[in-house]
């Protein structure tokens, strides 16, 4: 498989998320670009709305002093010969002035001063309102509302009407109309507009200090001044954006004609967009989830159905090459368990059927062996006869009782097919029976046995150690020594490993020869046995397990070193407790 489970669930994953997420993209878009605009119209709505209150309050003063102006009361009282010497006239027009005053300036809540002066008489008429004083000086010229400053730091509108008017310092007036609105009543206009909806209105004109509303942040605002432009929002829709330290913020300005001056307020760009960034993040959290929610699936998937799945092609793998002690371990949950335990079951039966083949093969291989055995290395058997002969001709009767009895057990053991197992005291006195022949044979080598005699009544398959004691006698002394010996070594370990070794001191063989021989041993398939070496292998592998078998090395002494190694039966290792 070229690609798994897991990555084909994210590829398509990714491929179902990306369509949405970029329909998504452009809908938010969409929708930012439609909220944007209507959050803009609905400001700028605002914004008019408002300072359409501002121009109607002072368009009410403007008509305020152009009625008090028109009156006759008014311009009679600038000219007192008018009236004469009655002073009940005089009074009732005075009061009729006043009266006329106070009604206009308490008419529709307007906060504000109405008054009258009269510069030649000394006398001025104005509303009883308590929120400031007429000004020391008015203002040397008539004309619209003009923003003004006492020496205590007061701020204020005015907006004078004289007669006759007034167009230079110097000029004296009968009578002049005087509208006056404070700062502290524009101040608390902008509280009430901030409590009404805007966010955080104030006025502003270029060279001039800002009007806060009571509230205002005063901070923020001044860092703000720099960038307006009055000049760049006046008859455009589109609002200003200015970036300060603590963000971005929109900016709406709108004059107010009768003032010159424009109220100015502002919102937070992020609190405009924050109920679209909310449904973004929530978006993007929620694909982000699903992409991990299908990681994780498809994690699970992998090793829910990919790992098992290439374990259990590996086992078979190795069932095809011929290892049939492979078994799956770790078995997972659900239905790969069953496969698994089908799968060792399986593995099993063959290892156990191959087994049986390997054992019946060995079985007749053995059954030739024992058989050749009788008639095996006739020039061994013509040389005892001969021995014996010259023995009985020499008159030595001992030397030839001595090799008849040794012949004479050599071959009853060699020839015994009733059993296929021997003890090592057996395969022991055979050897010894054996190498006694060949040092009467000749008398150009010796021999050592030390075997711990917890062995020698453990169980191995018969004709194991002559073999490897034969292989020494045929080839290892072959070529002329100096002095031949042969050391048969048996030892138990606590483990309960028992080892059984062959060394001599031949001319031994190259390391390369050495190698190819262990693998040709231990490698040899049943139909391809043909030595005795590869048959004790075998032979002992099948019965002991597959970690016992024979291996060889070099010797201390420079020839070869052949051992036999198996795990000694837990009856054995019983006996040998007992004893």
């Amino acid at each position: 498989m070229k690609s798994s489970i897991f990555t084909n669930m994210v590829i398509a994953l990714l491929l179902l998320l990306t369509p949405i997420i970029a329909l998504y993209a452009y809908s938010n878009h969409t929708s930012s670009s439609v909220l944007t605009g209507e959050i803009v119209k609905a400001k700028r709505t605002q914004v008019e709305t408002f300072v359409g209150q501002l121009g109607q309050m002072f368009a009410q003063f403007d008509s305020y002093q152009k009625m008090l102006y028109e009156s006759t009361e008014v311009r009679n009282l600038a000219y007192p010969d008018l009236l004469g010497d009655d002073d009940l006239l005089h009074f009732r027009t005075l009061k009729t002035v006043s009266e006329e005053i106070n009604r206009l300036a308490g008419y529709g809540g307007r906060k504000g001063i109405v008054a009258v002066v009269y510069p030649k008489t000394g006398m001025i008429i104005k509303s009883n309102s308590s929120l400031g004083a007429m000004p020391a000086a008015l203002p040397d010229k008539d004309g619209f509302w003009s923003y003004q400053a006492n020496a205590k730091g007061d701020a204020y509108f005015i907006e004078t009407i004289s007669s006759p008017a007034k167009n230079a310092k110097d000029e004296e007036a009968d009578l002049t109309v005087v509208a006056k609105v404070d700062e502290g009543e524009i101040k608390s206009d902008l509280s009430e507009m901030k409590g009404n909806g805007l966010e955080d209105p104030f006025l502003y004109r270029p060279g001039y200090s800002p009007i806060f509303n009571y509230t205002a942040n005063q901070a923020l605002i001044r860092e703000m001044l720099p960038a307006l432009s009055p000049n760049r929002a006046e008859g455009s829709f589109g609002p200003l954006q200015i970036r300060t330290s603590g963000g971005d913020y929109q900016v709406h300005m709108e004059m107010i004609p009768s003032l010159g001056w424009y109220l100015v307020d502002y919102v937070s760009i992020g609190t405009i967009m924050a109920p679209i960034d909310r449904n973004q993040t929530m978006f993007y959290a929620i694909s982000g989830m699903m992409l991990f929610m299908a990681c994780m699936l498809g994690f699970l998937l992998y090793r829910s159905i990919r790992i098992p799945f290439r374990k259990l092609l590996q086992g078979m793998n190795f069932i095809e090459k011929g290892i049939y002690t492979s078994r799956m371990k770790d078995p997972p949950k659900g239905e790969f368990r069953y496969l698994y335990h089908r799968f060792n079951s399986m593995a099993e039966r063959i290892e156990e059927l191959i087994e049986d083949v390997l054992k019946e093969q060995i079985r007749t291989k053995e059954a030739n062996v024992k058989q050749l055995q009788s008639q095996i290395n006739p020039h061994f058997l013509y040389n005892t006869l001969a021995y014996i002969k010259s023995m009985v001709e020499l008159g030595e009767k001992e030397a030839a009782v001595s090799m008849t009895m040794n012949v004479s057990k050599y071959y009853r053991y060699t020839t015994k097919l009733s059993r296929s197992l021997a003890t090592v005291r057996e395969e022991q006195e055979l050897v010894v029976n054996y190498l006694d022949i060949h040092c009467m044979l000749t008398d150009d080598f010796e021999y050592e046995i030390d075997i711990d005699p917890a062995m020698l009544n453990m169980n191995i398959p018969r004709l194991s150690l002559q073999p490897l004691v034969e292989n020494v006698i045929l080839h290892a002394f072959r070529k002329p020594v100096r002095y031949g010996a042969v050391r048969i070594r048996g030892t138990l370990e606590e483990t309960g490993i028992a080892r059984l070794s062959v060394e001599d001191n031949g001319p031994g063989i190259a390391p390369a020869q050495l190698e190819a021989l262990q693998a040709k041993i231990r490698n040899a398939l049943i139909d391809q046995i043909d030595s005795g070496l590869q048959n004790v292998h075998q032979r002992l592998m099948l019965l002991f397990g597959r970690s016992s078998g024979l291996s060889l090395r070099l010797s201390e002494w420079g020839g070869l070193h052949a051992e036999l190694t198996w795990l000694a039966q837990y009856d054995e290792l019983e006996s040998k407790e007992e004893a």
